[in-house]
Parts: C-alpha cells; structure tokens; sequence
C-alpha cells in the first residue's frame, strides 16, 4: 500500500472495565499507522467511564445513553466513523486481543480485494492460543456453526468463509456500510452480523478470513454462554435471520433447532443442574417463530 487507509476501531463496552482496558492497550500496539479508537459506551455505570477516562485521558469516548445492545451500539460508532471519513470499520468486541500486525494485514488484503464487503482475522482462543476459536462460520445442521473451533491445524492464509463472518472481529469496507447498510437493530445482540453476511453475500459480496491476522477471544466475557439472555438471543434470532435463507433453508432451520440444539442446550443445562434458562431458550424459540424482534 502507498497509503495506509484511515481505519477507525470501534469498540463497544458495556460495564467491562477490565477486559476493555485490555484491548485498547493491544489496539495501541498495532503497527498500522492510520487509525482512530472510538470506544462507544453501551450504558455503563458512570464510575465504568470515568475508570476507563482516567486511564486513557487521550481516548475518544461516544456514549449512547442506554444499553442498544450489539447492533445499536455498535452502529452507533460505525455512524460516527463514516460520517468522519473513515475508509474501513473494524468492528471490534471489548473481550478481544490482537496481534500487532492483525490489522495490516487485513488491510493489505481488502486493498487487493475490491469486491471484498468485510474479512475477519484468525481468531484464537485466549487461554488456549494454539486452539482456533473461529476460521469464519459454516453452516451444519441448518445452523451457522464457528468453522474449525477447537483446530490446531495451520490453514492457508486467505479463503472465502464458508458461510459469515465473527462478528467479534470484523473489518468492513466502508462503502459496503453504505450500500448494504448497518446492523438490523431490531435484532438487539447475536447473530446481526450473520444476518449482515447474509445481506452482503446476496448483493454479490465476498466475505474473506485472512488467517495470517491472529487475535485471541475471552468469549462471551460480557453476555456469559448459557445466560438466560444469551438463549433467548441466540434461538430468536437465527430463527428470525434464517427467514432470509429461502422457505427450504428456513425449515431446516426450524426443524433442526428441535431435534439438535434443543436437545443440545437441555443436556447442558442438566449438567450444570440448571434448568431455569431453559425457559428463556424457549420463550427465544417461540419469538423467532413468531417473527417477533423489538
């Protein structure tokens, strides 16, 4: 590249003092050399700022007033960042750790790719950095499972994504925002950027992951996996966003969210003795039947 593109770096947070801190001092190691922070705050308490103005006074904040869940909040920042001329958003989880040269290269390949909408790095597990948690998602059992979660093995450098993108760590061409537009709000949290893939890849976008970009995940540091409210998400929405996979693909949907992750999610829940979420699980599966998204 002659010239580095301006990238601005959204980061949400909502109450995460730590793990925030964390990411925008792996964001301030980044050997790229044109980039802005803007750290959006989804409603947190205000001694959460006011911790994270005091550790860095140069940091730009932008508050929502109020939790707008991950599309809300996030668009948010994304709207800052495109009315201030940016030419790519990375779009960046508050539990997340990047290499220092994860963005350049993510960069260099979006330059080369010009029917490129968005790629994401190699994302590794935090504690386990060997293990990949996410190459990308692809589709099994009529669900968008993280592609070679729990691999070890090295992969090639840059391949399509069988079918989205993480949403954790993601680079998006700017003018793909503009013509695609932003994240469905009505969604709240889980599965908008998959609903986005699937906007980006029906107007003829690819969607690549550059694996030589590497960052580590907390996963789920915020929401917590098998939350009431990472249950009730999770089945309303991918039940709402695989309305748009076609009438076979969306009663595959449906027909597997009964006969695998139902099962899946109710044996979990009996192990760890906790029976209540199954109930928030539920009442998500009946929404997104129902279409219902607020």
């Amino acid at each position: 590249m002659t010239r580095a593109p301006l990238v601005y770096i959204v980061v949400l947070n909502y109450n995460n003092y730590d793990d925030t801190v964390e990411t925008i001092e792996s964001i301030e190691r980044l050997d790229y050399e044109n980039y802005k922070i803007l750290l959006v705050d989804n409603g947190s308490e205000k001694e959460v700022v006011e911790r994270i103005r005091e550790r860095f006074p140069e940091l730009r904040i932008v508050e929502t007033g109020k939790n707008l869940g991950y599309a809300g909040g996030n668009n948010f920042g994304i709207r800052v960042a495109l009315s201030e001329g940016a030419e790519y958003v990375l779009v960046l989880n508050n539990d997340i750790v990047l290499e220092s040269d994860a963005l350049k290269k993510m960069v260099e390949i979006m330059e080369k790719e010009a029917n490129c909408a968005a790629c994401q790095p190699l994302v590794k597990f935090y504690k386990e950095r060997e293990k990949i948690w996410s190459a990308g998602t692809k589709m099994f059992l009529g669900y968008p499972r993280l592609y070679l979660k729990g691999k070890k093995e090295a992969i090639e450098d840059v391949f399509e994504a069988p079918f989205g993108l993480s949403g954790c760590a993601i680079l998006v061409r700017a003018s793909a925002f503009r013509d695609i537009g932003l994240f469905d709000e009505r969604l709240f949290l889980m599965h908008e950027e998959t609903e986005w893939c699937v906007r980006a890849k029906k107007k003829g976008y690819k969607l690549l992951v550059v694996a030589s970009a590497v960052v580590y995940h907390k996963v789920s540091a915020t929401l917590g996996f098998l939350s009431e409210k990472y249950l009730y998400y999770v089945s309303r929405n991918w039940l709402i966003v695989a309305r748009s996979l076609g009438l076979k693909g969306y009663i595959f949907a449906v027909v597997t969210e009964f006969l695998v992750r139902l099962p899946y999610y109710l044996v979990l829940l009996l192990m760890r003795k906790r029976i209540r979420p199954l109930g928030s699980y539920l009442r998500g599966v009946l929404h997104g039947l129902c279409g219902r998204a607020s």
